[in-house]
């Protein structure tokens, strides 16, 4: 009876969420357009490696994806705010499955390498973050009174971002092994041609343009403190997926159970969904700031617990946990980012929040390949710690901005 009630209050505010007009067009859109993002890697990956069986040329080129956009996404995303989402889906949609397609036959046909490296570099010119649209038309969507449904819709996004990153690989790697190489690659284009169209055509949930000030225009989103304050530290925190996800790979091998690596990685995600969907439903009395930091803080200490475990099913415990503070990190920084800037900012402000983390990511596997290669798994588990003892000192200068 208790465990029922208890579960009635969950889903409460959930069901309220749904009940909102557009509600459901938006959260299965934006589910569908976002499936690409947890595909392309390991999609090129195995493409390029059938053809040209090299790990160093495919993971060159999945680099220059990922940087190319940490400078694409937010662009794009500005001039969203400008002109409008339908607008740039209209452009850089197209423009990005042309490219994917042009490099798919230059590959395939043994064009020179350099000629893939500049159809991917087109490609992800194309890159518009689909998370951050959807996110701001939640905002368009939800009654401005009425924060707390607000926050909920945002902790939705974040559990579909974990179930993305979840079933993206593994629908990925199937597709390959059942069909042929290409087809990851082609799997991805047809989730951004079938779940676009659904967001940019819904009406209800688009963003009017914002008219903005002169002075509004001349002033750059990246000076607001509270952006500063959540981004910055994301951004670092950055460096630790990338981290755990190439030392967990690594400790399963060494370990003689490279097939469990998914599932250790599984549980991590699956604590973010664990803790997304319970940090949405909660009406919480302890501000967004402070949460955000509480939850740095927890992801930080658990950390440090990685070097020292020994055997891989306690380290995917010690994973969940970690993924139990991941999960409503973003969903508590982004109502502080939110909530401080004009309208007319808002959807390149979101993207700024998380455009960095590729920066670090890259970083981080640099770093962890060269550290693991020289003393083992359990040393590249330190990165993780390193990285969010540095983000969370990257606070400090901000910790008045946690106060709201």
């Amino acid at each position: 009876m208790l465990l029922s009630k208890a579960r009635q209050s969950l889903f409460k505010i959930y069901v309220e969420l749904f009940k909102t007009p557009g509600a459901k067009r938006i959260a299965s859109a934006g589910f569908i357009a976002r499936m690409p993002v947890a595909m392309d890697a390991i999609a090129i990956i195995l493409f390029v490696h059938s053809v040209e069986s090299s790990y160093s040329i495919a993971g060159a080129i999945t680099a220059v994806a990922a940087l190319t956009t940490v400078f694409s996404s937010p662009l794009w995303s500005k001039v969203a705010d400008r002109r409008g989402q339908a607008f740039v889906l209209k452009i850089a949609i197209p423009m990005r499955v042309i490219a994917i397609i042009s490099f798919v036959l230059l590959v395939k046909n043994g064009a020179p390498i350099w000629t893939w490296f500049l159809s991917i570099f087109i490609t992800e010119c194309g890159s518009v973050s689909i998370g951050s649209m959807t996110r701001r038309r939640w905002v368009n969507l939800i009654d401005n009174k009425n924060k707390d449904l607000l926050s909920t819709s945002y902790s939705f996004e974040s559990l579909l971002d974990e179930f993305v990153y979840i079933i993206g690989p593994i629908i990925t790697t199937a597709i390959v092994a059942a069909t042929v190489p290409v087809a990851g690659i082609l799997l991805g284009i047809a989730f951004l041609v079938i779940g676009v169209p659904l967001i940019a055509t819904h009406k209800k949930s688009d963003p009017a343009i914002e008219k903005s000030e002169f002075s509004e225009r001349l002033k750059s989103v990246t000076r607001n403190k509270k952006l500063q304050a959540v981004g910055i530290p994301l951004t670092i925190a950055g460096g630790c997926f990338s981290a755990v996800n190439i030392s967990v790979v690594a400790f399963a091998t060494e370990k003689s159970l490279a097939s469990s690596a998914g599932l250790v990685l599984g549980a991590w995600a699956a604590g973010g969904a664990v803790s997304a969907i319970i940090n949405g439903a909660i009406r919480w009395k302890i501000s967004h700031g402070y949460r955000y930091l509480g939850y740095l803080i927890g992801m930080t200490v658990i950390s440090l617990t990685f070097p020292f475990i020994s055997n891989l099913y306690i380290l995917a415990a010690a994973l969940f946990l970690q993924g139990l503070c991941v999960g409503p990190l973003l969903p508590n920084g982004l109502p502080l980012v939110t909530n401080s800037v004009p309208a007319s900012q808002m959807t390149h402000a979101i993207t700024l929040v998380t455009s960095g983390i590729p920066l670090t990511g890259a970083l981080s596997a640099f770093l962890s390949g060269r550290i693991i290669d020289n003393y083992g798994a359990s040393a590249g588990l330190w990165l993780p710690f390193c990285f969010l003892l540095l983000a969370l000192t990257s606070t400090i200068p901000y910790l008045k901005e946690y106060k709201s």
